[in-house]
């Protein structure tokens, strides 16, 4: 099955739509991080295509989205309605919010580091000792899916879950 990039214009109209941001804009926000550049940079644009597809699925599985999907039938679960950003404005409900974009490409270029939605066998290491030198991990820990700063990130938009399932009966 060949793979096809497809940015969401904003519309919820295009069926096939699998990313909020373009790899061009993402290259672009992703500069600005004198830190980042340098696993992202590494990768073909073919590749940051896959990253970006990726990172937007995490964000949509992994965050409880404010307001209402505009587009029912749309593959992604932006764009919405009734949401209010950080600054309390009402946000346009046929737009692909910058807030989204930048979040998605920051996603995009933490997952080009590891891929952290792998179960690791080191994370539950509970104890290891060598001769003087002795470690010990939490109980249960694992390293996070969606790193922290995507709290703040999305701030306005939407919250992020813990990814474990919750059932909830919604009543309309």
């Amino acid at each position: 099955m060949a793979f096809t990039f497809l940015v969401e214009d904003g519309t919820g109209l295009v069926a096939t739509a699998n990313s909020y941001v373009a790899v061009v804009v993402a290259d672009d926000l992703i500069s600005t991080n004198i830190h980042g550049e340098t696993a992202w940079d590494a990768l073909s644009f073919s590749d940051k295509e896959r990253t970006l597809v990726w990172a937007t699925r995490i964000l949509d599985y992994q965050t409880r989205w404010f307001g209402f999907k505009t587009v029912d039938a749309s593959p992604l679960r932006w764009p919405r309605t009734g949401v209010v950003d950080r600054d309390g404005i009402l946000l346009d409900a046929n737009a692909i919010p910058q807030q989204l974009q930048f979040a998605t490409a920051e996603m995009a270029r933490f997952y080009a580091k590891e891929d952290r939605t792998l179960d690791r066998d080191q994370d539950g290491l509970e104890s290891l000792t060598a001769d003087v030198v002795e470690l010990v991990f939490r109980k249960n820990y694992k390293l996070p899916r969606v790193p922290e700063i995507m709290t703040y990130l999305i701030q306005g938009l939407g919250a992020i879950t813990s990814g474990k399932p919750r059932f909830v009966n919604i009543i309309r």
